[in-house]
């Protein structure tokens, strides 16, 4: 791990700063600015939810396309132009005194902050450190969890020190200011590095005298793969899940009775097991691969969403937001290197963007389906058990898909 960093600090930083500050189009910085938004734009639970929900399944949808820039456009200007945009979403966000404004907003912080940011820092982790895929997927993904650690408290003090609206704007200043300068300098010798890897691809097609070479695998071929099918649902049941509770967070906190920033300093522990968590699987990875992982992502998280449907305490909201940061540990670090030991690096982007486009269509659907639960009077308990139910359930999927898979292997 220490002779990684030393030998790519630069690169394994640019992955570690691009998913910190991936924040603004996270659901759990979003959602800390719900009750203000619904209450200046006079909005329901479920009709911020719905419009939230709308605006990541836009997202989800152009994302198909835009994932698989990473694949065709340089990484230093691709990631310039994704931080200028994700500026340009926190202060439309500050301005924001219509439905349609607030729309096209998330829409640009859901895009380039949950979506992009987050592509082009895994993709370039596995693409340019294959041999350490784990590791520095597992690095750069430190990023988010520090990020959970330290933005929910400070940005409650800030909400209430300047207003939800001036927040806004301090964080797409801030995003700005910091990120241009640090693309440019860790970025600065990329293009060597672009090209050694071009030609080692380019090797591995020529050699034909090698028992083995990954298959290298397109976008169409993956569609038309079984496997994505089987492990998709397990994959995409953190985020499903998570996001749905994260955004109504206010909502289960008042109805646990439990003081919003006692709730917000429990993050720091969370993100705390999840770096551990990331450390521990990146090693597991490069040692055993990712694919072997998948089927035990998820279990974590719905064992903590039992505790948290039976549980009154903040107590117990610790113990779900810790075993959460288990499973976020286990699959932001296993996800990218899955996608690379499945179908190969040379596609990766766009196959990605494929991935990437599910999840947050999942981050989209979750959200607008609470809502509507809520409104209708369904107890955050209950919903808290169905999203076990479900975890168990793909959890279960996946182990088969890797089993049969071996079989075919």
């Amino acid at each position: 791990m220490l002779k990684l960093i030393r030998s790519e600090w630069q690169l394994l930083l640019f992955g570690f700063l691009m998913t910190f500050w991936s924040s603004p189009g996270q659901t759990f910085l979003i959602s800390l600015f719900s009750g203000e938004i619904r209450a200046e734009l006079s909005l329901s639970d479920g009709e911020f939810a719905g419009i939230y929900s709308l605006a990541t399944l836009l997202s989800a949808i152009v994302m198909i396309w835009s994932g698989s820039l990473v694949d065709r456009v340089n990484l230093k200007r691709l990631s310039i132009a994704i931080v200028l945009g994700l500026g340009i979403g926190c202060g439309m966000m500050s301005l924001s005194e219509s439905i349609l404004t607030l729309l096209i907003s998330l829409f640009l912080l859901r895009q380039l902050g949950q979506g992009l940011m987050f592509i082009v820092s895994s993709t370039a982790m596995v693409r340019y450190l294959d041999e350490h895929k784990g590791k520095a997927s597992a690095l750069a993904s430190m990023g988010y969890a520090v990020a959970e650690a330290v933005m929910p408290s400070m940005l409650v003090a800030l909400l209430l020190w300047v207003g939800w609206r001036q927040s806004w704007q301090v964080a797409g200043i801030l995003l700005v200011v910091f990120m241009l300068p640090a693309i440019l300098f860790l970025l600065r010798s990329h293009e060597q590095r672009h090209r050694d890897y071009l030609t080692q691809i380019s090797q591995q097609e020529d050699d034909r005298v090698r028992v083995y070479r990954r298959r290298q695998w397109t976008r169409p071929e993956v569609i038309r793969d079984r496997y994505f099918y089987l492990f998709a649902p397990g994959l995409m049941s953190q985020p499903l899940m998570f996001t749905g509770f994260i955004f109504h967070q206010v909502h289960l906190v008042e109805s646990k009775g439990w003081p919003l920033i006692g709730w917000a300093a429990l993050f720091s522990v969370y993100a705390m097991v999840s770096v551990g968590t990331k450390l521990v699987t990146g090693f597991l990875i490069d040692r055993y691969g990712a694919i072997r992982m998948i089927p035990l992502v998820a279990l974590p998280m719905g064992v903590g969403l039992i505790v948290l449907a039976y549980s009154s305490s903040l107590v117990g909201g610790g113990v779900f937001l810790v075993l959460t940061g288990i499973t976020v540990g286990f699959q932001s670090t296993a996800t990218a290197p899955f996608w690379s030991e499945m179908y190969g690096n040379q596609h990766l982007g766009s196959i990605k963007s494929l991935g990437a486009a599910a999840m947050v269509f999942c981050t989209a659907l979750s959200p607008i389906v609470m809502g509507w639960q809520i409104d209708i009077g369904t107890g955050m308990d209950t919903l808290a058990i169905a999203a076990a139910i479900y975890i168990f359930l793909t959890s279960g999927l996946a182990f088969y898909a890797y089993r049969d898979r071996l079989t075919k292997v």
